[in-house]
């Protein structure tokens, strides 16, 4: 057991490592601070195995998700990352890294909007709430029209 736990810590500080190490390269502070939150989100989940796959495939699935969950994919955007940047800085391979990205999501329950991994305003956008009227509508209209507090 704790050949185990020293193991696992081990994996966390080469995980931790090359994030930092990507983040100074590639992304902006409040982006990289998205990048810190779901690695300690991950690493405090009792039933993750950190010790089974390559630190290298940790760390480029998980700025893979924050890369999905901010839309750094899309072409139109202003702080645009391709997989590719990902994987070539890591050394890691496309499916594994999507395959992992995939099973993160999962695990923690991430969603698309996920408060905390993403911008406001992209949460906002994709947050609905009924109305006391049982009108639908995204937190971010919501909040424009004032119907909803800060």
């Amino acid at each position: 057991m704790l050949e185990d736990k020293a193991k696992r810590e081990a994996c966390i500080a080469a995980v931790t490592s090359l994030l930092e190490s990507f983040c100074a390269s590639h992304f902006s502070h409040e982006t990289a601070e998205y990048v810190r939150v779901l690695w300690t989100r991950i690493c405090r989940k009792r039933n993750s195995r950190l010790t089974g796959v390559k630190p290298e495939v940790w760390a480029s699935a998980v700025v893979y998700v924050i890369a999905r969950l901010n839309f750094l994919f899309d072409p139109e955007n202003a702080d645009r990352l391709t997989s590719d940047t990902i994987c070539n800085f890591f050394g890691t391979k496309k499916s594994t890294v999507s395959a992992r990205a995939t099973a993160i999501e999962k695990g923690c329950r991430i969603r698309m909007g996920e408060p905390g991994l993403c911008s406001d305003r992209i949460s906002d956008s994709l947050t609905i709430i009924q109305l006391p009227n049982g009108l639908v509508v995204p937190l971010q209209i919501a909040r424009q029209m004032g119907l909803v507090k800060e």
